[in-house]
């Protein structure tokens, strides 16, 4: 395989509870909550004004190398999204998930699958993860999958710390809780 992504395109992963799959149609709604919720958007550089939406709306959902949505098994509806580019030229992982879906495992579920899937079919040796230190649940989600600080940086108005990460390390367990209620509580409505 290569460094741009596997020969096979587009893949489907599963995980206990989610497929992780390329989007669809069905799922336009989804996505574009997802993209504009002001509780998912806290930590991802703020809410989308009314043009980005319109825009949202009147694009394809196209299929990309390295994008999915997470959706569950049961009835495959969309719950969040979760990406693994090369967009600033190293291999990035990047999740969200829809405000009611937070604090239950399924972003810890879903890049333990999705880091799995990449040791076994990318040549990357690590993969990299940018969060803002004010988001402290996923700053602890990352250093729990086995993220280590490389960096603080400012983008988009706010401190972010870059992590780093082994792709050939051991990943923990799926059946390890890596959410607890010890960790700091998700984001809420306001």
């Amino acid at each position: 395989m290569t460094k741009e992504g596997s020969t096979e395109w587009p893949v489907r992963i599963r995980s206990p509870r989610l497929v992780i799959r390329p989007p669809g149609d069905d799922d336009r709604a989804a996505m574009i909550r997802l993209m504009t919720d002001p509780v998912t958007r806290e930590y991802l550089g703020g809410a989308v004004d009314y043009a980005s939406r319109q825009a949202l709306e009147l694009s394809p959902l196209g299929l990309t190398w390295g994008r999915w949505v997470l959706a569950r098994i049961e009835d495959d509806a969309m719950i969040g999204s979760i990406t693994l580019d090369h967009d600033r030229g190293e291999l990035e992982l990047s999740y969200a998930l829809l405000p009611e879906w937070t604090g239950q495992g399924y972003a810890a579920e879903s890049c333990i699958a999705l880091l799995d899937w990449a040791r076994e079919h990318l040549e990357d040796e690590t993969v990299i993860a940018i969060s803002q230190t004010r988001n402290k649940r996923s700053v602890a989600l990352l250093r729990k999958l086995g993220f280590t600080v490389r960096k603080g940086l400012e983008e988009f108005g706010a401190q972010q710390l870059l992590l780093e990460r082994s792709l050939r390390e051991p990943l923990p367990a799926q059946e390890l809780p890596l959410q607890t209620s010890a960790d700091p509580p998700p984001p809420t409505r306001r």
